[in-house]
């Protein structure tokens, strides 16, 4: 993986090249993703001093970018980890040394537990963690454990009706908590995820919910601090509000990970920070470059950038920039509000709505933001890094 600027042959392909700048546009097969550096900077900082500032702890969820060289610019910024959502992501997060981690999700697959298993006696200093929200899920855990004479941490988790994983009542986690520690699993505290819930009110009544849930536990958690881990990137503030009160043994870890690169769309209308904004504010780094191939009439246009370059799921992307002529020395705008409109996406084609007046002419680069940072990543092997006036600094690997 090249840490100098490299020539683009192809989408995921890189051919390194002379240690001299290279332009984004001048170089690229488009379409290409980008990450603005100056973005990534400023995220990094105002989420580690948020954490801070509150008294947290962080793993941010590292399933965002699976990117390693991202991941360890958010440990050495003062992280204590990362998240992942499986035992395959945690293996690279491992792979590419980070030994402390943490599975959000029960696990079940018996390679799997006993890989976790085993983790202690690889590197005595790791931290490896994962959930249980079930009886079935703590005997398969300690049965795996029990394989490899091995040691299985992990944390109880409580859900909510309608929601995604977690024991469903507080009596319920209290069991599972207690049959887990039965079987011999090293029980570490609670989970949650708030992120499914419809506003900040409700999530933060959610926490405090999971909150009376590590009290009831806590004689069950060995060692003289418990962990209490929450936190996506809609509603974090919730988190921290409602544990603000918490006993004096008790860390909270917060998850959430979009905030590195935020976004233009699902992120950006949620976050935490319009709500409180003299915590912080957040960038949108990603960007999607294509170039546009027809203007087959008047108002519309069509750009070489699809389903497969460009995420869509929690909504379309946007219109950041047009790049008339797309060359290193393009005229560059800011198309205003609703002139320039994506309004469908094919595999590999963007339509794009043009109001009266507004034309644009095939070779013309449109640079796209984009809404939800997770699925817009996994569409992509290597990733540019750029500075403001669109130097490739480095090119980052992905890992999916």
């Amino acid at each position: 993986m090249p840490t100098t600027p490299a020539t683009v042959t192809a989408k995921g392909s890189w051919e390194p090249s002379a240690p001299a700048p290279h332009h984004v546009l001048q170089d690229a097969h488009l379409p290409v993703m980008t990450l603005r550096e100056s973005a990534l900077t400023n995220n990094t900082a105002v989420m580690q001093a948020y954490v801070e500032r509150h008294g947290l702890l962080f793993a941010p969820h590292m399933k965002t970018h699976m990117a390693p060289a991202l991941a360890q610019r958010q440990i050495d910024a003062g992280a204590w980890g990362v998240t992942l959502a499986s035992v395959q992501q945690a293996m690279v997060a491992w792979e590419h040394g980070i030994r402390h981690v943490l599975i959000a999700n029960e696990v079940l697959d018996p390679a799997g537990l006993r890989w976790l298993a085993s983790r202690r006696a690889v590197d005595p200093s790791s931290d490896v963690l994962c959930y249980v929200d079930s009886t079935a899920g703590g005997d398969a855990a300690a049965a795996a454990a029990s394989a490899v004479d091995g040691e299985l941490h992990v944390l109880v988790e409580v859900g909510f009706p309608g929601g995604r994983t977690g024991a469903r009542s507080a009596a319920a986690a209290v069991s599972v908590a207690g049959a887990a520690s039965d079987a011999g699993l090293v029980l570490r505290g609670v989970s949650g995820y708030e992120g499914g819930l419809p506003g900040v009110d409700e999530a933060r009544a959610y926490v405090a919910g999971v909150l009376d849930v590590a009290a009831a536990v806590r004689p069950l958690v060995a060692g003289p601090r418990a962990l209490l881990t929450m936190g996506g990137s809609a509603w974090f503030d919730a988190v921290s509000e409602a544990v603000a009160a918490r006993p004096d043994d008790l860390d909270v870890l917060l998850r959430s990970g979009a905030y590195l690169t935020h976004d233009d769309g699902f992120y950006e209308e949620r976050t935490p920070f319009h709500r409180h904004p003299t915590e912080g504010a957040l960038r949108a780094a990603i960007e999607v470059w294509g170039r546009v191939t027809s203007c087959p009439e008047p108002g519309l246009a069509l750009v070489a950038v699809g389903k497969r370059d460009i995420s869509f799921d929690e909504g379309l992307p946007v219109v950041r920039q047009i790049r008339t002529g797309g060359t290193a020395d393009a005229t560059q705008s800011v198309p205003a509000p609703g002139t320039v409109t994506v309004t469908r996406l094919d595999d590999q084609h963007c339509y794009l709505a043009l109001a009266t007046g507004v034309a644009l002419t095939p070779g013309d680069v449109v640079v796209f933001g984009i809404s939800h940072p997770c699925t817009v990543f996994d569409k992509w092997r290597q990733v540019h890094v750029i500075d403001d006036d669109d130097t490739v600094l480095e090119t980052i690997a992905t890992w999916f």
